[in-house]
């Protein structure tokens, strides 16, 4: 049942104190929501208040820690409403005034958890679990011998005192064989823990563990507890770092990033990245990807992480090989490739830095598994977004890792074990996406921080330079990129050279073999050089000249086609292939002249069948032909399509992952606000009734007698 005291405190709310609460408890912004009964029923859930409870900081989560242990403050509610914390727990929902007093709202106290400020249970709770786990009456005798002050404490055994001192800070602790019976004339020098067992100041929980009651714990720590924590946020001293520094150090990290994700899908198109039957990649694999990327162990798993949360390369169940997802990522604008990855970055819950970390079993995280996954690391990165911000606010310049993650544990205590495990690798990847440079926070970041995105993207945008379309061509038959090449310029320098090397900037070299591909795609020698006199800086070498007209002068003189395998050329050259050693055994026809077909052979013993067998005939029929002195062209690929427009944002067909908690927009939460206060009905009266009723009439559905006149 809802308590009446929270319906009228709802009731008693202006419009904008009601967006204002709708906005930070956006759970509670509910579709059906349509009433205050329904608002207070959102509120009061348990993913509700656990919710809010994180959102705390450390003053605001003590003094809700010490209105459920102690009861809340006797102050009147219109005077603690005045100031902190109480205004924002009542802001948030957490309490409200009822007949002038302050209140918690029910349920407040089960999502806190079962050890609110680390202490345990009341000793009559734990004293019946025990009963029940030993098979006997609780033990009354425990009670009287608690103690009552912190002198009755001082008073016992110094061996007993240092034992407590362990529960401190925690109020369970491991035991073997916690449910034995101990003597109480037991002594507490040489056996402290069974003493304390004895007189029932610690309680068997299960086989194994015990539990400080939560009267005892409150005695270790003093008579308030909470007084020791500082009111203000701890806000370390900053480091000097000027502006330059930290957008040059963070440039570079974006060019950085794009350049090595581009490579690594370039790098699994050619070969997918294989998994273990145990699942995760094995370390040859991981040795083989990093010798082709040129990167470090620490930086490859990291990379990987973000390709898999922001959808560039993808599982395929089929084959259990990572490959690149097919959208066209590199078609789009470097700030939306940017873009792209950081916002995926902020709603996955994949946690690249997490590799290496150890598991509860012994083990440790491994590369692309479900290790990698956290629920909370979303909440985790925005909060540790909101303290680098809070800490340039406060005291401009760069923060260490340590300085960001102490403001981010008393923003958010409750996510303190998060922060702890998963913060300082998260503010690694926050400077591998440019938000974070040289330790101080970047205008990326704060935008980011402040939740707006689009100067976000226009901040990086201004550090990218525009794309390159030429290239340096030298005779040692290379190519060299003066900057980031445009993606047209890009795919047709892969389609005529070799990449060589993964510095700041594209490098290929040109081969015959390189140019015999592009001839086999529907290159031709003047189309080659026409390319290399457009996009290359000054006259094409002539080393690189004379390459293209000798790659092109042996090809194509004899063209193989799939059928079986069809051979079109120059006549005399397809009868000296005929008559070859090498294609004894296969039947040939030859059905015009400059033609020849060869079966592919599968039927033939010891030869493999399928698309393998396939593949292993063309290469013998093309070795075949090259016996002969001649290199043949092969007929395995369209000629050179005819370039489509691409699209508006080709990122958008890149999945981003979906928050687990959406939040409302502005309009949202104005369209609820009008209905629970009945504004919406205010600016939409009903119609005028007619001047005779009784000429309009409706029928009623309950009564198929009679009609009941229309009722303004």
């Amino acid at each position: 049942m809802l308590p009446d005291g929270l319906l009228r405190d709802l009731a008693s709310r202006s419009p904008a104190e009601l967006g204002e609460l709708l906005a930070a408890r956006p759970d509670a912004a509910r579709p059906g929501t349509g009433s205050l009964e329904d608002l207070a029923e959102a509120l009061l859930s348990r993913a509700g208040l656990r919710r809010a409870l994180d959102a705390l900081s450390r003053p605001e989560l003590d003094a809700v820690e010490r209105a459920v242990l102690l009861g809340p403050p006797e102050d009147p509610a219109a005077r603690l409403l005045a100031g902190p914390p109480w205004d924002r727990l009542h802001r948030l929902g957490l309490v409200h005034r009822d007949d002038d007093a302050l209140r918690l709202v029910p349920g407040l106290a089960e999502a806190l958890g079962r050890y609110p400020a680390g202490l345990g249970r009341p000793r009559p709770v734990l004293a019946a679990l025990a009963a029940r786990l030993r098979g006997g009456a609780p033990d009354a005798a425990g009670a009287a011998a608690l103690p009552r002050t912190a002198e009755d404490l001082a008073q016992w055994p110094a061996p007993a005192r240092e034992v407590l001192e362990r529960f401190r800070s925690r109020p369970v602790g491991a035991l073997p064989d916690a449910l034995r019976r101990v003597d109480p004339a037991v002594d507490a020098g040489a056996r402290p823990v069974d003493w304390l067992l004895a007189h029932g100041i610690l309680l068997p929980v299960d086989s194994r563990h015990v539990e400080l009651p939560r009267e005892v714990g409150l005695l270790l720590r003093g008579p308030d507890p909470w007084a020791a924590t500082s009111p203000e946020p701890p806000v370390g001293p900053a480091l000097r770092v000027p502006d330059r520094l930290r957008d040059n150090a963070a440039a570079a990290a974006v060019e950085q990033l794009l350049r090595r994700t581009a490579a690594l899908r370039a790098e699994l198109r050619a070969r997918p990245l294989t998994t273990l039957r145990a699942g995760g990649i094995g370390v040859r694999e991981l040795r083989r990807l990093r010798s082709a990327l040129g990167i470090e162990h620490s930086e490859l798993v990291r990379l990987l992480g973000l390709g898999e949360l922001a959808g560039l390369v993808r599982l395929d169940p089929d084959t259990s090989a990572w490959r690149p997802a097919p959208a066209p990522f590199e078609d789009a604008e470097r700030a939306d490739q940017w873009w792209h990855v950081v916002r995926s970055w902020l709603a996955s819950d994949v946690v690249p830095s997490a590799v290496g970390l150890p598991l509860a079993d012994g083990t440790v995280v491994g590369v692309l598994t479900r290790g990698t996954h956290a629920p909370e690391a979303p909440v985790v990165r925005r909060a540790l977004l909101a303290a680098h911000a809070e800490l340039a606010e406060r005291a401009p310049g760069g923060h260490g890792p340590e300085d960001v993650l102490a403001l981010a544990r008393w923003r958010r205590p409750r996510l303190a074990r998060a922060l702890d495990r998963w913060g300082p690798g998260m503010l690694t990847e926050a400077a591998e996406l440019g938000l974070v440079g040289a330790d101080a926070l970047t205008e990326p970041g704060r935008a980011l921080a402040e939740d707006r995105p689009e100067d976000a993207v226009r901040s990086v945008a201004g550090w990218l330079p525009a794309p390159s379309r030429t290239v340096l061509l030298q005779s040692d038959l290379t190519a060299t990129a003066t900057g980031h090449l445009a993606p047209d310029v890009a795919r047709a320098l892969d389609r005529l050279a070799e990449p060589e090397g993964h510095g700041p900037v594209p490098r290929h070299r040109f081969s015959e073999r390189s140019l015999h591909r592009a001839l086999d795609a529907g290159w031709t020698p003047p189309s080659i050089l026409a390319w290399l006199e457009e996009h290359g800086r000054g006259p094409v070498p002539q080393a690189l000249a004379y390459l293209v007209e000798e790659a092109g002068r042996g090809h194509g003189r004899i063209r193989i086609t799939r059928a079986d395998w069809v051979l079109t050329g120059e006549e005399e050259l397809l009868e000296a292939l005929a008559g070859s050693p090498d294609l004894a055994g296969r039947r040939l026809r030859r059905p015009a002249p400059g033609v020849l077909v060869v079966d592919a052979g599968e039927e033939a013993p010891g030869r493999r069948r399928g698309p393998a067998g396939r593949e292993s005939g063309l290469r013998e029929l093309a070795a075949a032909v090259r016996a002969t002195g001649t290199e043949p062209a092969l007929d395995v690929a369209p000629a050179e399509p005819a370039p489509q427009a691409p699209a508006a944002d080709p990122t958008l067909l890149l999945e981003v992952p979906a928050p687990r908690l959406p939040v409302p927009s502005a309009e949202e939460i104005e369209d609820l606000v009008d209905r629970l206060t009945g504004r919406d009905r205010a600016r939409c009266p009903p119609e005028d009734p007619p001047d005779d009723p009784a000429e309009d009439l409706i029928d009623d559905p309950t009564d198929s007698g009679g009609a009941a006149p229309w009722d303004p």
